[in-house]
């Protein structure tokens, strides 16, 4: 079945949360708890029938992670005057936003400011040892090439389609 990377992408995440339920499932059905010498009704599904469900998402999520790590592999988006993988994108989409909120923390950083110690009682003064002015004019730059360089991935995500086999025992109605 084919459907978008982007479409792909919600299947996985779809089956992670489907792991977790099954995990659930798990610890709930694995024993039962009776009055001693007390008969029991078990439960409709066995912990033998929920591991080979969980098995069976897991062996999923494996499946489709590789479709979707060769098809950012395969795919391109340009940056920087490159053409680089979807996989390239994304790091560096990564990395950008790690390196924004740095510069957005030194962007806020007042020039000085007057603490006083707790035990002394002494007046420290904290000294910005950059300006926080140039620092703001640089993350709103970066934030800017974060944003198209996202955009690119995005478009990426919702217009490459791909083949993804197992995609019909999640997707069909």
């Amino acid at each position: 079945m084919k459907i978008t990377l982007a479409q792909a992408i919600n299947l996985l995440s779809s089956l992670h949360k489907k792991v977790n339920e099954l995990q659930g499932e798990f610890f709930t059905v694995h024993v039962i708890e009776v009055p001693k010498g007390e008969t029991y009704t078990p439960y409709e599904r066995t912990v033998d029938a929920v591991l080979q469900e969980l098995s069976e998402v897991q062996r999923d999520i494996l499946e489709l992670k590789e479709i979707i790590q060769q098809a950012n592999l395969s795919n391109q988006v340009e940056w920087d005057g490159h053409s680089i993988s979807m996989i390239r994108a994304i790091e560096t989409a990564k990395q950008l936003r790690e390196r924004l909120n740095l510069l957005k923390t030194l962007a806020t950083t007042k020039k000085r400011e007057y603490n006083v110690h707790h035990h002394s009682g002494a007046i420290m003064e904290q000294i910005a040892l950059f300006d926080p002015v140039e620092y703001k004019k640089h993350a709103d730059k970066l934030a800017r090439q974060v944003e198209l360089l996202s955009s690119r991935i995005d478009k990426v995500n919702y217009t490459i389609e791909i083949d993804v086999p197992l995609a019909h025992k999640y997707l069909e109605a």
